[in-house]
């Protein structure tokens, strides 16, 4: 997709659901555009049922941009115990007109209207331009004192932020690389999701250990590669240099393995060429002392090793 007004304007979009304080992401889904089998729902609706599955009856509130919210919408999360907060676009048909009318109202006034557990309100912020907000979690047409802001538009405000600090926070502590497969651009943003939340785990869990994100991504990223070093240690055929590096990543955790040995220069005849061949050689093996060719040297030397 390409969104001018984004710091990153060309990208695969991801529609998230995640937590204000923590920043955890609860579920996500990608963005297919018109090939979204809606079942007939509009695809904020759409996107806002499927996102909020694993959230039903849970009482929380949903704070979303003008792009999901309806009233509609707003209806179907009240019978799955969840509240919404969010602004909505005034061309929908459920404004009353009053709601959207600029002429004679100062810069700085509120209008509400109340449908059962429905609340919306009409804030002019400048001479040309109404913000409407929806919300059911609140029932009252209380203002801030200081501000002289509906207490729904600092509800919304204080808690619209959480999709927007997840991506800063990824992009901050990156693993992406440049590409131009899209399966590896959408895998690249799991494994940085998915260390996120991992961190949010650990600093849940661990609250008398704090660790800053940085050094908990490279403790896990030693951790993620480190089986698999042991493993590349155990071929006989590993440049010299790069053997050197993955021993100084490993330090104290390198294994032990049997090396081949040189030391004895008596030329004697490989133990698995026939005897017909007569193939000399004078590579010996320190484990079992046996005798081998550069032809069987692989081979040999990983099953004397198992």
């Amino acid at each position: 997709m390409y969104i001018p007004n984004k710091p990153n304007k060309y990208g695969i979009k991801i529609v998230m659901a995640c937590d204000t304080k923590t920043k955890y992401m609860v579920d996500a889904s990608p963005y297919l555009g018109k090939c979204t089998q809606t079942r007939g729902m509009p695809l904020g609706e759409f996107y806002m049922k499927e996102l909020t599955k694993t959230l039903r009856g849970s009482n929380r509130n949903i704070t979303v941009d003008n792009w999901f919210t309806s009233v509609k919408l707003a209806d179907d999360l009240l019978k799955d115990k969840l509240t919404l907060d969010g602004t909505i676009r005034t061309n929908k048909p459920d404004i009353p007109s009053e709601l959207l009318i600029t002429k004679n109202r100062n810069i700085g006034s509120s209008k509400f209207c109340f449908d059962k557990e429905k609340t919306l309100v009409s804030f002019k912020a400048k001479s040309n331009k109404m913000v409407i907000l929806l919300s059911t979690a609140h029932d009252q047409p209380t203002l801030n004192e200081n501000t002289n802001k509906p207490h729904i538009i600092d509800d919304y405000n204080a808690t619209k932020y959480g999709v927007d600090t997840l991506d800063q926070m990824c992009s901050n502590n990156s693993c992406s690389r440049k590409t131009r497969r899209w399966p590896l651009c959408v895998f690249y943003g799991m494994l940085n999701i998915g260390c996120l939340n991992s961190w949010v785990i650990y600093s849940y869990n661990n609250h008398s250990k704090k660790c800053a994100r940085k050094s908990f991504l490279t403790q896990l990223s030693e951790e993620l590669t480190k089986p698999w070093m042991m493993k590349r240690l155990q071929i006989v055929s590993l440049q010299t240099n790069l053997r050197d590096l993955i021993e100084a990543v490993l330090g104290d955790n390198v294994p032990k393995q049997r090396q081949e040995s040189t030391t004895n220069n008596k030329r004697t005849i490989c133990h698995i060429c026939p005897s017909k061949k007569r193939r000399m050689t004078t590579s010996y093996c320190n484990q079992c002392e046996r005798v081998y060719c550069k032809e069987h040297h692989a081979n040999f030397f990983t099953n004397c090793c198992k």
